[in-house]
């Protein structure tokens, strides 16, 4: 499920180059409006999904007569460290991934316009550059995303869900130093965001099952819930620090890139964590 994710952001930018750069590309004014307008096709899934779904028959057991589930639950002794588990691993997923995703395209677009400089580009070819490598470097991020979303299964099927966590912070590590600590050249660089996107964004495939395995069924939804919006709430000041020491560093592509770089200290230190943060639940029968 969580596939859908980076590829309905590249779905995104494939409805918004058909329509606002083929279709309506004579009337940038307007284009935009009609972009929001395809938004409204979702909205029929939704509506199917409200009209036609049915709950489990076993969570609709398990939730007759009794009262509501409350967030303090998930932090009684037998679900502590479950909770802990979760929101560890979701604080360190989502936090390097916003950091990634806020700035990755902005690099696209620094990296354009400093080769623009050195190539004397006039500034229409080099506003064309600009928004081809910032596209470039989002949808390699995205594919690379949706790669890496497919591995999750098989991964934790093999390998049990603390090392399959354990070799997602190891693979978005490396995939960090080696993308922004060599020597490359700029369509190498973008290219290997694909890496990036398989580590940082493929991860998340890994939470569609594994925080719904911590908890008992009348407190799967609220505990899966909670862990990952917590994580977000916790790991929302992350772009904004990657931004400041950016801007304070000069704001080119070579401070951006050292921020990134720097930025894999976060999942190799939780590679080194995970052992002792990470419930293992593989082979446990699921809550009931």
């Amino acid at each position: 499920m969580q596939t859908a994710s980076p590829l309905g952001i590249v779905l995104a930018s494939a409805v918004n180059y058909q329509i606002a750069g083929v279709w309506f590309a004579a009337d940038p004014q307007s284009s935009w409006r009609y972009v929001f307008l395809a938004g409204l096709l979702p909205v029929l899934v939704a509506l199917g999904v409200r009209l036609f779904l049915r709950e489990s028959a076993h969570w609709t057991a398990s939730a007759a007569g009794t009262q509501a589930p409350t967030p303090r639950e998930l932090f009684a002794p037998g679900l502590r460290a479950a909770t802990v588990s979760g929101v560890f691993a979701a604080v360190i997923a989502v936090l390097t991934w916003w950091a990634c995703n806020a700035f990755i395209p902005l690099l696209g677009r620094t990296l354009a316009a400093e080769h623009a400089v050195r190539a004397g580009l006039a500034p229409a070819a080099a506003a064309l550059l600009a928004a081809t490598w910032q596209a470039h470097a989002a949808n390699a991020f995205n594919l690379g995303g949706l790669l890496g979303a497919f591995a999750a299964v098989p991964l934790a099927r093999g390998l049990g869900r603390r090392p399959m966590f354990m070799a997602y912070f190891l693979f978005s590590a490396l995939a960090l130093l080696l993308t922004f600590g060599l020597q490359l050249t700029a369509q190498t660089r973008l290219a290997m965001l694909f890496m990036v996107g398989a580590g940082v964004y493929g991860i998340f495939g890994a939470f569609t099952f594994y925080l719904p395995e911590l908890f008992p069924a009348r407190l799967r939804a609220t505990g899966a819930g909670f862990c990952y919006n917590i994580g977000r709430i916790l790991a929302a000041a992350g772009p904004f620090v990657v931004g400041l020491v950016s801007a304070m560093a000069g704001g080119s592509s070579a401070a951006l890139m050292r921020v990134l770089f720097w930025l894999a200290l976060v999942p190799l230190t939780a590679a080194l964590v995970a052992p002792l943060a990470i419930v293992e639940t593989r082979g446990r029968t699921l809550p009931a």
